[in-house]
């Protein structure tokens, strides 16, 4: 029963070093996205383990209960009993385990949606960011156009002014309508350029707008992680948890193999006492037979027949006895004893104490 909560515990423990190396996974990835099908095959896993536990530890009650029939001792029943209750107490442990490794895997699944709709977002960021670069880059070069367009107006207006100084009193009229033209055309680029500056007013105010979400964004992500890192201190305090237990199934263990130890002793005594009694009736008969016999030769007759059936084996009662059992020092005939050991009846015939090949062996009377 022990071995088999030992190999229980040993794979909770390997469940819980998987959720671990998930968890470590889930921290390193950065901006790839993770692989869902693996979580859930891992809470699949988890799950199965879990049910096999659980039917293991009805297996180990059926056991208990039986043994609970056989043995009568009251102080086994007592040990039985406390055994009961650390099964218990396992099993609420493991029932509070799965709860929260459905806990975790609850807030690793709605983390991971979290960052991939960060993620998202940020790209559609980025996206609007470009186009709103690429819209500043062409208003940039529209501003160098009219720049250079207003460049080229003046210094044509300064050609036009020397002309003028030089053509006063004839083309006078027709320059001042030149001049007429081309404020116009200034006017009309200048009202340009205001638009201009406008819409980069604008632009920059996007910008900033932008700027502002990605820096609420970057706070929402820590926080995140900071929720992590707390999910995985509270895993390491159920790791010491799982090793207190451990302990004090070991000792539950070296108590339990002190007190089977100790009522084997117990029954082997009993035994012997038993086979002692039987000795002392068959001589408290032989004496009363004596007494109540007259003769001498009827007396000699049955000591000779109550010699012969110690020298006879009990098992078969036909053949002598010839070979001894090493454990409890009963003695058989060899045949006996061999049939026994090929019928795989590997028992003493009288005090049930199994034996090996090599525990029974020959006897020479002589």
């Amino acid at each position: 029963m022990i071995r088999n909560l030992k190999s229980e515990h040993k794979k909770a423990v390997n469940d819980y070093r998987e959720l671990k190396l998930l968890l470590d996974m889930y921290k390193g990835v950065g901006k790839e996205q993770r692989d869902k099908v693996q979580l859930m095959a891992a809470e699949k896993k988890a799950r199965q383990e879990v049910e096999e536990l659980k039917a293991q530890v009805k297996k180990l009650q059926e056991s208990k209960r039986e043994e609970r029939k056989k043995l009568a001792d009251e102080e086994a029943i007592r040990k039985i009993k406390q055994l009961d209750e650390s099964v218990h107490q396992l099993q609420r442990q493991v029932a509070v385990q799965k709860q929260e490794e459905e806990t975790l895997l609850n807030e690793m699944e709605v983390t991971g949606q979290a960052f991939e709709d960060m993620q998202e977002q940020n790209i559609r960021l980025i996206q609007q960011l470009r186009e709103k670069d690429d819209a500043n880059f062409k208003l940039m070069s529209e501003r160098i156009k009219s720049n250079q367009i207003h460049q080229l107006a003046n210094e044509e207006r300064n050609v036009l002014q020397e002309q003028i100084h030089q053509l006063a009193n004839e083309e006078r009229n027709v320059l001042q309508e030149q001049t007429n033209t081309l404020t116009t055309q200034v006017e009309a680029q200048n009202q340009v350029v205001r638009k201009l500056e406008e819409k980069e007013r604008l632009l920059q105010n996007n910008l900033t707008t932008v700027e502002k979400e990605l820096s609420l964004r970057q706070q929402a992500l820590e926080m995140h992680k900071r929720k992590a890192i707390e999910s995985a201190q509270s895993a390491a305090d159920l790791k010491l948890h799982l090793e207190k237990y451990h302990a004090q199934m070991k000792e539950a263990q070296q108590v339990v193999a002190e007190k089977t130890m100790a009522l084997e002793q117990e029954a082997f005594k009993y035994r012997r006492i038993q086979e002692e009694v039987a000795s002392l009736r068959r001589k408290v008969e032989r004496a009363k037979k004596f007494e109540m016999v007259d003769r001498a030769d009827e007396v000699l007759m049955e000591e000779i027949r109550d010699y012969k059936d110690t020298l006879t084996c009990p098992s078969c009662k036909v053949k002598r006895k010839d070979a001894v059992l090493v454990k409890c020092f009963h003695v058989f005939c060899f045949d006996c004893l061999r049939t026994r050991y090929e019928t795989r009846q590997r028992k003493c015939p009288k005090c049930n104490a199994a034996f090996g090949a090599n525990d029974y062996h020959r006897l020479y009377l002589t």
